[in-house]
C-alpha cells in the first residue's frame, strides 16, 4: 500500500474520533487535537523531504551519467576514447562471435602528422585533428558503429555485421571526407592533410584472439604508409 495513501487514512481515522467527540474532558480533546496538528505539521515536512530526496536522487542519476559519458569520450576530439573502445570492441567481438558474422576494423592514421606540428605549430595541431576526427565520425551513419580516437594522430572505427566491401567503402568515405576539409599542409607531398587508412574483417570463433581482428587492420594501415600514405589497404579472413 502506498504511504502517502496509508497516512492519508490514519488522519482521517484521528479527525473522525475529534468528530465523534469520545473524550472525557475538553482538556483531553484539546490535547489530542494539539498533537494532533503538530503530527500533520510533521507529515507535511516530511513529505517535503522525500520529494527532495527524489529530486536529489534524480540529480546525482543525472550527473553520474554525465560523469559516465565524460569519462568514455577524449576531451579534444569528442570521439570515444580508447579505454571505452577497448570496453565495446570486446562485446562486439564477443556478440559477433556467438552470431557468426563479419566484424569489421578501420585503422586510420594522419600522414605526416609531426610534420605538421613542426609546421604548424601545436595549436594549430589540435585543430586539425578535431577537424579530422569529425570527418571520420560523418562517415560511419549506424548507431551501433564506433569510431575512437586511438592514441595520439590515429583513430579506430569498428564496424558491426560488415564484410570486407562493407569496410572498404566506409574507409573510401572517411578518406574522402578528409580530402575535402582541404586543410594546408605544405610538408607533406599531398599539400593537404590526409589519412593512411588499414581495413580489416573476419566472422570471430573461438580459436581466435579479440586482438586478433585489430593486428590484421594495424598490419594494413602500416601497408598503407609503406605505399606512399594517402592509401587504403585491405586484410581480410573471411
Amino acid at each position: 500500500m502506498n504511504l502517502y495513501f496509508k497516512e492519508d487514512e490514519v488522519c482521517k481515522e484521528a479527525e473522525k474520533l475529534l468528530l465523534d467527540d469520545i473524550f472525557s474532558s475538553p482538556a483531553d480533546k484539546e490535547h489530542y487535537l494539539v498533537l494532533f496538528k503538530e503530527y500533520r505539521k510533521l507529515l507535511k515536512q516530511m513529505r517535503r523531504m522525500v520529494k527532495m530526496s527524489d529530486l536529489m536522487q534524480n540529480e546525482l542519476k543525472i550527473l553520474s551519467h554525465k560523469l559516465e559519458q565524460m569519462s568514455s569520450i577524449d576531451s579534444l576530439t569528442g570521439l570515444f576514447n580508447r579505454r571505452y573502445f577497448n570496453e565495446v570492441y570486446q562485446k562486439e567481438w564477443l556478440s559477433a562471435c556467438r552470431s557468426q558474422v563479419s566484424l569489421a576494423a578501420l585503422m586510420l592514421d594522419i600522414d605526416n602528422f609531426k610534420k605538421y606540428n613542426d609546421t604548424y605549430g601545436h595549436l594549430r595541431g589540435d585543430k586539425c585533428l578535431q577537424a579530422v576526427a569529425e570527418a571520420v565520425r560523418k562517415a560511419v551513419k549506424r548507431p551501433r558503429d564506433m569510431v575512437a580516437r586511438y592514441g595520439g594522430e590515429e583513430f579506430v572505427i569498428i564496424l558491426t555485421e560488415t564484410d570486407a566491401s562493407g569496410a572498404f567503402y566506409i574507409a573510401e568515405q572517411a578518406q574522402n571526407n578528409v580530402r575535402q576539409l582541404k586543410i594546408e599542409h605544405t610538408a607533406s607531398s599531398f599539400q593537404i592533410v590526409s589519412v593512411s587508412i588499414g581495413v580489416a574483417a573476419m566472422i570471430p570463433s573461438s580459436e581466435n584472439h579479440p586482438e586478433e581482428l585489430l593486428n590484421m587492420a594495424d598490419e594494413a594501415l602500416y601497408r598503407s604508409k609503406s605505399n606512399g600514405r594517402s592509401s587504403i589497404s585491405l586484410h581480410t579472413k573471411e
